[in-house]
């Protein structure tokens, strides 16, 4: 097995409550506080990267989606009577 030598230093400033919250759900999850910032940090990181992918297709694949993106929308009943429910969970 591999062993990632871990020798680079962040340094944050955050104030009280927020270090304690994460504190606290560092335990929760039984990491160390340095564990538990570098995972979330890092799947962060991950998703918003991977929000920046380039999709690179085909000019005609392009012209179809932005013909079908272009076209007014369509009342979908089942839609409208979902939207009617007053769902206790919801705001």
């Amino acid at each position: 097995m591999t062993t990632v030598r871990k020798n680079e230093i962040v340094n944050l400033r955050m104030d009280a409550n927020t270090r304690d919250v994460i504190t606290r759900a560092a335990k929760i999850r039984g990491k160390s506080l340095t564990a538990f910032m570098t995972e979330a940090a890092y799947q962060s990181a991950q998703k918003d990267l991977l929000e920046q992918q380039f999709l690179g297709v085909d000019a005609s694949v392009f012209d179809a989606v932005e013909t079908v993106l272009s076209q007014p929308g369509r009342v979908r009943p089942e839609l409208v009577e979902l939207f009617k429910t007053d769902l206790d969970w919801a705001d």
